[in-house]
């Protein structure tokens, strides 16, 4: 014989051992009473009381029900109850079992049992071929620690998973889990969404338009306009993409980010490529690097790396800090701001501390040193210490057409400035100033700056914070 044809044969047997398999006739085990009328449906019979029948390796009883023969059909009502050997159990009041097919379509208090889940609606079609459940008129679910909501839903029973639409909600123990469009795996307690997801505790609410999260081992993946806010200290952060861990209390951000914090009556934002929020008890560490820029209404601040403990309430800025207040721009090595109840209280400027302020294009008031430290009142600059190796170049100008007329520039080891109405207002000078007053036209360029004085344009860094704040502001 012709193997090719040998092989079809085979194959043909096969294909309808399957049919024959998948429409194998419903049996009826029981019934108190069985009757029929052939002027009504000569192929309809009528069962009640204690009605009990068995498909395939499944049951179901029911109060009274109506069998088709030749259509291998169940029409049951009342107290219905389809199991498959322990795991599943479908109850219900009205079903329309397909045994050809075999699907069963249930109405009126609906309540599918698998494993630990239970599922409560109205109206289930569940095809037990596919071990797939489906409903589109809304359904609450239960599973252990965990209960899910949607308005519709298809569940498969094997890898006991839920595709989700439409005001699908997941309370857990942990928080909630909104969004529109949501697949749930039960056993491993992962969601997947694709449009508007939320989660929210009792700490923080999380919105992002895209992601997953693994809620049996608190970790998070989200992009798509990430907005996370910290609901006891009113933080908010935004970004392209964040990712989540320790339980949650753990985020790196990255993508177009924004961090606003909350400063007395005014905000400090905050922005940088990548920033890392690590909450320890009830506060937060916060890195952001490289490109950083942050502002307030008072403050303007660059660098490539910083740190914000908010117990300690202190910020740190590291490889290039520049900060500007009003005026005066203030650089170091490194540079430590303090806050205390959400004010600017002091900063600190380790190694090759400047300040500068602007008197014209060409001319800049100017003052360095080792150490420097900067107190604020309400929020303004009102003095400034410097301690080793102290200079200073300060032009002098004409009160009334404000032209420049000379430059002062002086040599001391300590020096206190005062700031008042956001100006300098005086220079106090310790351990025997060494001072030099030149008429500006007879001054060599080597006197008019300082050693490691450099102007930063402030411009780039006000209109990339503030750009991100616009963006952001919408949601």
């Amino acid at each position: 014989m012709n193997r090719l044809f040998t092989y079809g044969i085979l194959f043909s047997l096969t294909l309808v051992n399957s049919v024959l398999w998948s429409q194998t006739q419903i049996e009826i085990l029981n019934a108190d009473e069985i009757s029929f009328n052939k002027n009504i449906n000569p192929d309809r019979q009528v069962l009640s009381g204690a009605v009990k029948a068995k498909h395939n390796d499944r049951f179901l009883t029911c109060d009274s029900a109506y069998y088709y023969t030749k259509e291998n059909k169940i029409e049951a009502f009342n107290n219905i109850h389809i199991w498959e050997e322990d795991s599943l159990n479908l109850r219900g009041d009205y079903l329309v079992y397909l045994g050809n097919e075999q699907i069963a379509e249930i109405e009126n208090d609906v309540q599918l049992e698998h494993k630990q889940m239970q599922l409560i609606t109205e109206q289930l079609e569940y095809n037990f071929e596919l071990q797939q459940a489906k409903y589109d008129f809304g359904a609450s679910i239960t599973d252990e620690e965990k209960s899910l909501s949607s308005e519709k839903g298809i569940y498969f029973a094997e890898d006991e998973k839920f595709d989700f639409q439409n005001n699908v909600e997941i309370e857990h123990s942990e928080g909630t889990l909104k969004s529109e469009q949501l697949t749930y795996w039960l056993n491993t307690e992962f969601a997947k969404f694709s449009s508007k997801g939320q989660i929210e505790n009792s700490d923080f609410r999380i919105d992002a338009n895209k992601g997953w999260l693994d809620q049996k081992n608190g970790k998070a993946f989200l992009y798509g306009e990430v907005k996370i806010t910290d609901i006891k200290n009113a933080y908010t952060l935004h970004a392209d993409t964040s990712k989540l861990s320790d339980e949650l209390q753990e985020s790196v951000s990255f993508g177009n980010t924004l961090l606003k914090l909350p400063l007395n009556e005014d905000s400090l934002y905050l922005t940088a490529d990548t920033l890392i929020q690590t909450k320890i008890s009830e506060h937060h560490l916060i890195k952001a690097f490289p490109a950083v820029s942050f502002k307030n209404s008072d403050m303007l601040g660059a660098c490539d790396s910083m740190s914000f403990n908010t117990e300690e309430e202190r910020i740190f800025m590291d490889y290039k800090p520049v900060i500007w207040f009003d005026e005066f721009q203030l650089t170091a090595k490194k540079l430590e701001i303090q806050l205390r109840d959400n004010d600017v209280r002091f900063a600190i400027f380790k190694e090759n501390a400047f300040i500068a302020s602007e008197v014209d294009s060409k001319a800049f008031n100017q003052i360095s040193g080792v150490f420097m430290k900067a107190h604020f009142t309400d929020n303004d600059l009102s003095s400034i210490d410097v301690n080793g190796n102290g200079e200073s170049i300060y032009f002098m100008q004409n009160e009334k057409n404000k032209t420049t007329e000379g430059v002062n520039k002086i040599i001391c080891s300590d020096m206190k400035i005062f700031v008042k109405e956001k100006g300098i207002q005086s220079i106090n000078f310790y351990k025997k100033p060494d001072a030099v007053l030149q008429p500006i036209d007879q001054a060599k360029p080597q006197d008019l700056v300082l050693k490691g004085f450099k102007w930063v344009n402030r411009t780039n860094t006000e209109n990339e914070i503030q750009t991100k704040i616009e963006e952001h502001h919408s949601f």
